[in-house]
């Protein structure tokens, strides 16, 4: 199960015409979170994977007490950039799906 909510192309887009007869018009607020959403929701999984690289180096490159304290460190931020990168999703969907995807004309 993944720690994101739903991606965008679950949800409906922007470009989507309103239900024919109606007499609304596309919400420019929700296009503006839609797009939002999106451009998180693919850079989710880089942001995620952003101290990974350091991580697998830093016993390679530095021993001792020092550099264990400081990789336990990183470790620990990395855990808490991969709950910032869902938060981050969770808080602009929850934006998103409060905001309707038309208005009146």
């Amino acid at each position: 199960m993944s720690a994101y909510p739903p991606s965008p192309g679950t949800l409906r887009s922007p470009s989507d015409p309103p239900p024919p007869g109606d007499t609304q018009r596309p919400n420019p607020a929700y296009a503006e979170l839609y797009h939002a959403y999106q451009r998180a929701f693919d850079s989710a999984p880089t942001l995620e994977k952003a101290l990974d690289p350091p991580v697998r180096s830093a016993g390679e490159a530095w021993v001792g007490p020092a550099a264990r304290s400081w990789q336990s460190d990183l470790e620990t931020q990395r855990g808490r950039l991969k709950q910032a990168a869902a938060q981050i999703l969770w808080d602009i969907y929850g934006a998103l799906s409060k905001v309707p995807p038309y208005i009146p004309k």
